[in-house]
């Protein structure tokens, strides 16, 4: 009797760890999809990425960007004798008025 619950025992133990390793494996199978996926998913985004780069590239393009000033604009290119020193600019500073508290000036 002492051996039948013994072999009893081991065959549970083995049909328990059989649907155990059963379950695991599909779930092993299910992370290896999602991992799939989402492997998929960076790629994509770093094929999309990649395009945005270069229509950005494209769209700042200096000789793109002077087409469009010129044809939409009518700036100029500044020339040399244009620019000035902030030296030699004629500003003239106003004195400040002097306060007054109290109705009174001050001194």
């Amino acid at each position: 009797m002492k051996k039948f619950l013994i072999n009893i025992l081991f065959l549970l133990v083995a049909v328990l760890s059989g649907v155990g390793l059963f379950t695991l494996k599909y779930q092993v199978k299910e992370k290896e999809t999602e991992l799939k996926r989402i492997h998929a998913n960076i790629l994509k985004t770093k094929r999309d990425l990649h395009m945005l780069e270069a229509e950005w590239a494209h769209l700042n393009d200096p000789k793109r960007l002077k087409a469009i000033v010129t044809n939409q604009t009518d700036w100029k290119v500044i020339k040399a004798e244009q620019l000035v020193r902030v030296d030699d600019l004629p500003i003239k500073l106003e004195e400040p008025e002097e306060k007054t508290t109290q109705g009174k000036e001050t001194e």
